[in-house]
């Protein structure tokens, strides 16, 4: 029978189709990602080698004698060359009439080149190649947080074409807005409603749920779980939180941030493995810059496979039709071998 779960968070409601769903047998997305070894492409931007294609690096990770905006290097930062939002301007709110209200598109963007090898994407790197991944996050999360326009920073990945990249060698990007945009705004809420109520925060409820039950758990280690959400809204939709609590992700320590990259890699390979290298998105939801949210928020990465396309209903009522359940794709995963 078909069922229908509420999110505990947002209290949306998500259709769980359980007589449609079933486990992979081929994938039903295209697969466009470079499958074959591809060290260095000549006209790629983010190429070893092509570093005058980019704007001047904001952080890197390099060899000892490297210089600046040159090759030697395992991990770069820079400014988005096309960037949506950028500091010139103030955000100044303009109101013509009731109806129109405008501002400058104040804010930055980065782009986070995760490896010099033009093809590898994050599940095939090395783990503490990963770990330079989550640190960089943190550490360019922490230098956009000091100006005082940006109240909100992104930090997201899209791998494939169909997940919305256009430049196939793999990296991250960090969007800073000069408000908190709604999705986010929604979870705030949320969780703050939750706390007011119960005295504890959901995330951490969440988490001792799925440790107890169990049966949506795809990876775990002493301070990090990934696992379906149980009201997940599309199939193979995964989550990655800490066990303990934490509102920021920019407050990881190193110790964190090794355990984490396990979890990361691990989770990230499974997918890979599991699902012929899917086109995805994930991003990471932390606390805003300029508003206390440690009581009752808690960061997490969202991941999300695009296995489905969200049609006329989902566009029409924001409401999910999920054709897998939730715990039979974590069981699936779950039982990837990984190397």
């Amino acid at each position: 029978m078909p069922e229908m779960r509420r999110d505990p968070i947002t209290k949306n409601w998500v259709i769980i189709a359980t007589e449609r769903a079933k486990r992979p047998e081929k994938p039903t997305y295209k697969v466009d990602m470079q499958e074959n070894e591809v060290p260095y492409e000549k006209n790629c931007f983010f190429c070893s080698e092509n570093e005058y294609m980019t704007p001047p690096e904001v952080l890197a990770y390099r060899n000892y004698n490297s210089k600046p905006d040159s090759s030697g290097w395992t991990l770069r930062a820079v400014p988005n060359k096309f960037a949506a939002l950028n500091l010139n301007q103030e955000f100044h709110i303009k109101q013509e009439n009731s109806l129109q209200i405008s501002s400058y598109a104040t804010g930055t963007s980065e782009v986070i080149i995760e490896s010099p090898h033009h093809s590898k994407c994050l599940s095939q790197l090395d783990l503490d190649q990963v770990a330079d991944v989550l640190r960089a996050y943190r550490d360019r999360y922490i230098a956009i947080s000091q100006e005082n326009a940006v109240k909100y920073i992104l930090l997201f990945r899209n791998h494939g074409a169909q997940a919305g990249t256009s430049i196939t060698h793999p990296h991250s990007q960090i969007i800073a807005t000069p408000v908190i945009p709604p999705k986010i705004a929604e979870e705030f809420t949320g969780a703050n409603d939750y706390f007011e109520s119960t005295g504890r925060c959901v995330y951490c409820d969440m988490i001792k749920m799925e440790l107890k039950e169990r049966s949506r758990i795809i990876y775990e280690n002493d301070h990090f779980i990934s696992f379906a959400p149980y009201a997940s809204k599309t199939p193979f939709e995964t989550w990655i939180m800490p066990k303990f609590h934490s509102a920021k992700y920019q407050d990881l320590n190193e110790e964190q941030i090794l355990y984490l990259s396990e979890v990361w890699k691990t989770t990230l390979f499974k997918i890979y493995k599991g699902l012929e290298n899917p086109p995805y998105n994930y991003f990471i939801h932390t606390s805003p810059t300029q508003k206390n949210t440690d009581r009752y928020y808690h960061w997490h990465v969202e991941l999300i496979p695009k296995l489905t396309i969200a049609a006329g209903f989902e566009l029409g009522t924001g409401m999910y039709i999920n054709i897998a359940i939730p715990e039979d794709c974590a069981e699936y995963l779950r039982e990837i071998a990984v190397k």
